[in-house]
């Protein structure tokens, strides 16, 4: 089997749907790889046209249809990866601005109404259906879609039937613990995430607050978006902002923050049912335990032995769990030894990317 993809950049995407698993594909011997980084001629890369199967992140441009096309022509086999629903973006997420098609009015803390979306002014609706009518084409073109879980995959499978969900992976070897010794009792509370978030994070900081007054050695670590305005009645001693790094380091960055406990509230939302459970892999591989929103997809992998789990995402369930897991000091390590198995035994892509091989397989190539 000979295989090209696309990294059109180093972002999370990029690297966990395409470079991680193939780069192991091309390391096992099991398929002949190329890369195509964006910006690359043509002619640096003559020998990936003999490829059977190119491999794409998610497009809608009219452009690249057309390549699909001249490629399929030639006979070659086109798989498009998706990590997220587009037809769901919700209206305080960025993407909205490129994905969403209704204007939006919305209705402030204090009672006030904004016009949080209008067209022509912060949004162009005409552009945007045409954008995801362009993503629909592009779905219902390609021989393949694969996504990262199977809800995921039963949300595309509107657009195309045959759908694959393979899962995101990590490497096990960059996931690793650090040997660092702290001279206090802090307790280093973690989030991490980004704008897309903001839904999620704005269940927090009542919760936060509760337990910050609750315990005075409880740090919040926060790595990448910063919600200002949403943090203003915490003690800001006790605060800790990490900006964004490169992919490449973001392992190793995270492991530096040294969390004891990691959060990862999400609303129960169509479009977050459809994301994986990749925060979780993260801090699971870590050996961080997780209080966590008892919704998909992070409901799948709950356990009793495995973390905390907080249903209706109730304020004083927040509170209790992270607490619980404050208090007890044993149940954290049991918790977050319990997750690490699972991460290794399913989610590890130095024994995961066979799966790779077999849903290409499934295109008789």
């Amino acid at each position: 089997m000979r295989i090209t993809y696309f990294l059109a950049d180093n972002g999370a995407c990029g690297i966990y749907r395409l470079d991680n698993p193939l780069l192991e594909v091309k390391k096992s011997g099991l398929a002949k790889v190329w890369r195509i980084d964006k910006g690359d001629s043509i002619v640096k890369n003559i020998d990936c046209l003999e490829a059977d199967i190119f491999v794409m992140p998610r497009m809608c441009g009219e452009d690249m249809q057309r390549n699909m096309k001249k490629l399929q022509n030639g006979g070659k086999k086109l798989i498009i990866d998706h990590d997220d629903f587009l037809f769901d973006i919700q209206p305080l997420m960025r993407a909205y601005s490129e994905f969403g098609t209704k204007e939006v009015k919305y209705k402030m803390p204090n009672g006030d109404i904004m016009d949080l979306w209008q067209d022509g002014k912060n949004i162009n609706l005409q552009e945007n259906i045409e954008r995801l009518n362009g993503v629909a084409k592009a779905l219902k073109q390609a021989d393949m879609v694969t996504v990262t879980t199977d809800i995921l995959a039963e949300a595309y499978k509107k657009y195309n039937p045959n759908v694959v969900a393979l899962p995101n992976c990590i490497d096990m070897d960059l996931w690793k613990q650090l040997p660092l010794k702290r001279e206090n009792d802090e307790i280093r509370l973690y989030w991490g995430g980004g704008d897309s978030h903001y839904g999620d994070w704005m269940l927090m900081p009542n919760v936060l607050k509760a337990v910050m007054d609750k315990y005075e050695n409880v740090k919040l670590i926060i790595q990448g978006t910063l919600f200002k305005a949403s943090i203003k009645d915490l003690p800001q001693d006790r605060i800790e902002h990490h900006g964004w790094v490169n992919t490449h380091a973001y392992p190793y960055k995270t492991a530096i923050l040294d969390p004891d406990i990691a959060i990862i509230p999400l609303e129960d939302t169509l479009f977050n049912r459809c994301k994986s459970n990749i925060k979780w892999v993260e801090m699971s591989a870590l050996g961080v335990p997780c209080v966590t929103s008892y919704v998909s997809p992070y409901k799948e992998y709950a356990a009793e032995n495995n973390g905390i789990f907080i249903e209706n995402n109730d304020k004083d369930a927040w509170v209790d769990g992270i607490s619980y897991m404050i208090d007890n000091v044993d149940t954290r390590k049991e918790f977050a030894g319990n997750a690490k198995k699972i991460v290794a035994e399913h989610f590890d892509i130095k024994t995961q990317y066979p799966r790779w091989i077999k849903a290409y397989e499934g295109l008789g190539v």
